[in-house]
């Protein structure tokens, strides 16, 4: 099932169309998500035990001494409203499961939300241990007893605010939430956030705050999240707040985020489709690419990026260059050809029979670029993948804008191109990247951890890759392959393919190797689109 991306605004959207149009209500749907996270819990639960099992096998430790279950003693902290309310049946459901569990009421039971009244009263009616800290104005007189408390239990389940939050945590709360904190720190106790960790903002990832208070938050090991992943945890910054992330069903409608108007998602199978070859298919059929690429002195470049086209299938690959780089790569690239820029009638030729292009790698940020890509774009209209130095080039070319350019910048590229702080950029790169793709009437592969693919009115988030990639030369590759692709698919369709295809590369050989090689990368193309085929 794919799992969409939204924004503070999504849940009350879910909510509404749930409960009016489909008769579900709150307190279903306040069940629903307590069960999807109580089922997590019990997975998140057999990995630690799996992990705990495999490092005493490893020593000498007597696992006679070890009790099995982690998660034996749970305290769940819960406030007031509906994120409270959800920590209320998980407790019934942990409870029925033989854990021993108590509540740690830190809310306003007068200001309690309805639904959240319900299951407090059932599960005072059961006999569950509630502990009440109402006297939150005297938190400090408070912390002590509380922390004293939470030094007992095997894990702590932060149900205090959900996504509603939209002002800073007030001050009563705040040394409570440093306290559990430092806590976590200090006795490396787990902590599971259900839904989000309390006092983040669901669309930037980051404590919420204003100019006189800074913020804080719960900082959790896993986050439970319901129905959709929160925008803000794309923020790079937010994972030291939410931990490994889980997106768990409420159970309404299958198609029920598609319905409230999402269309952002990570990448899932549907997009990961190829085309099947027919059997009577010749290398025209399987897409003619000129790479435009490299200058005096920097060879490596369009070097990978050829050879990563000729891995990912293309039938006819050429490499469009200066002479210089042409007679020192010509012999190297046998199952490539070659060009270069003198040979005026040939270029014309290859550029208009062509089914893509890409340019850019090792080009260098110059005259030639800005002209070379001014002539592709008239020559062509073709899908066009503009890396490296024509990104730079790209504000500075004559071109016609028409949905088939498949810009793939770093963050630092992006931020020249677009006139934007690194550092702004990263607290919503979803939103800057859809807003230049859409003004442009373009694809946009902004690349990082969890790249982003988009065409100003979708995004695809990519879930492949890893820290090994980091390395010159990773790029290169990447343009190759969309380039591949895009002779044979839409432009949009062929950056999502491509850049799955890539990560899925460098995490294969990661798993062996501490580091990716771009070379040992283009080897393993093949195999790997065979295994996505299959």
């Amino acid at each position: 099932m794919a799992i969409y991306i939204g924004d503070k605004t999504t849940t009350a959207k879910v909510d509404r169309t749930c409960i009016e149009k489909y008769g579900i209500s709150e307190l279903v749907l306040m069940e629903n998500a307590a069960t999807s996270a109580f089922y997590r819990i019990l997975e998140i639960e057999k990995e630690i035990y799996r992990n705990i099992k495999d490092r005493i096998r490893d020593t000498d430790f007597d696992s006679s001494i070890f009790s099995g279950l982690p998660f034996k003693r749970i305290a769940i902290l819960c406030g007031s409203g509906n994120n409270g309310g959800d920590g209320f049946v998980l407790a019934r459901k942990l409870k029925a499961a033989g854990r021993k569990v108590d509540i740690l009421f830190v809310g306003n039971q007068d200001k309690m939300s309805q639904s959240a009244q319900t299951n407090y009263d059932i599960i005072q009616r059961l006999g569950l241990g509630i502990k009440h800290y109402d006297n939150m104005a005297d938190i400090e007189s408070e912390i002590e007893s509380l922390m004293t408390e939470i030094d007992k239990y095997d894990v702590l389940i932060d149900a205090i605010f959900g996504v509603g939050i939209n002002r800073p945590v007030a001050s009563k709360y705040r040394p409570l939430f440093e306290a559990v904190n430092s806590y976590r720190l200090k006795n490396e106790t787990r902590i599971i956030g259900i839904d989000i960790p309390s006092g983040l903002d669901p669309d930037t990832g980051l404590p919420v705050s204003d100019r006189k208070n800074p913020g804080v938050a719960i900082r959790c090991d896993y986050t439970i999240s319901f129905d959709y992943f929160k925008k803000g945890f794309l923020n790079y910054e937010s994972e030291e707040y939410t931990g490994r992330v889980y997106v768990e069903s409420l159970g309404c409608k299958k198609d029920i985020l598609e319905e409230v108007g999402l269309r952002d998602r990570f990448i899932s199978k549907k997009d990961l489709e190829f085309n099947r070859p027919k059997q009577c298919s010749h290398k025209g059929d399987f897409g003619k690419v000129c790479i435009f690429a490299g200058s005096k002195g920097f060879y490596g470049a369009a070097r990978l990026a050829t050879e990563s086209a000729v891995g990912a299938g293309s039938g006819l690959v050429t490499l469009i260059s200066d002479p210089d780089v042409q007679a020192v790569l010509a012999p190297n690239l046998v199952e490539a050809m070659t060009c270069n820029y003198g040979d005026q009638a040939r270029l014309d030729r290859l550029t208009e029979s062509a089914n893509s292009i890409a340019i850019g790698p090792g080009m260098g940020m110059n005259q030639l670029c800005i002209d070379t890509l001014s002539y592709i774009s008239f020559r062509t209209s073709r899908p066009i993948v503009v890396d490296a130095d024509a990104i730079n080039a790209f504000k500075e070319a004559d071109l016609s804008l028409s949905g088939r350019y498949i810009l793939t910048p770093h963050l630092g590229e992006f931020s020249r191109l677009i006139g934007l702080e690194v550092d702004l950029i990263k607290k919503d790169r979803l939103y800057y990247a859809k807003k230049y793709a859409r003004e442009n009437q373009l694809v946009l592969v902004l690349k990082g951890k969890n790249t982003i693919i988009t065409d100003g009115t979708r995004a695809i988030v990519n879930t492949t890759g890893n820290e090994g990639m980091a390395r010159g030369g990773m790029g290169d590759c990447l343009t190759g392959i969309i380039a591949s692709l895009a002779a044979k698919y839409d432009p949009f369709e062929a950056a999502c393919k491509g850049v799955y295809l890539h990560g899925l590369c460098g995490d294969l050989i990661y798993r062996d190797s501490f580091t990716v090689s771009p070379s040992d990368l283009i080897k393993i193309i093949p195999k790997v689109m065979k295994l996505m085929y299959n």
